[in-house]
């Protein structure tokens, strides 16, 4: 409750110093100093470093697709009476209890079956 009381505070402070500022006349407007040039390997450094962060990111990128799409064997095994059914499916879309195989068929594990994944 409190809180609420201090926020509501602060709100109509704020309101009254934008208020307040907003009612002043322009002053006259001053010369903005002039810019010092900084030296050419400080704008070569940060170009640098924007271009390491992209590649970087591209990489990580990359990587992340390229091992979602490797193609894994994986063998289902019906622990009750021992059958077993294999498929192929990219790593990307292995779930815990599902996955779906490169011909876009859906498989959702039953409670008795297990799941082992190979890399092809």
């Amino acid at each position: 409750m409190l809180t609420k009381i201090v926020f509501t505070l602060a709100v109509i402070g704020l309101v009254i110093l934008v208020a307040r500022f907003r009612g002043r006349p322009a002053r006259s407007p001053v010369q903005a100093p002039q810019k010092r040039s900084r030296s050419p390997w400080v704008k070569g450094l940060a170009l640098s470093v924007i271009g390491v962060m992209i590649a970087g990111s591209a990489l990580t990128l990359w990587l992340f697709w390229r091992d979602a799409r490797q193609v894994m064997q994986v063998r289902v095994i019906d622990s009750r009476s021992g059958r077993v059914s294999e498929y192929q499916a990219y790593r990307g879309s292995l779930g815990e209890h599902s996955f779906e195989t490169l011909d876009g068929r859906q498989v959702h594990l039953a409670a008795t079956e297990r799941m082992e994944v190979v890399a092809e």
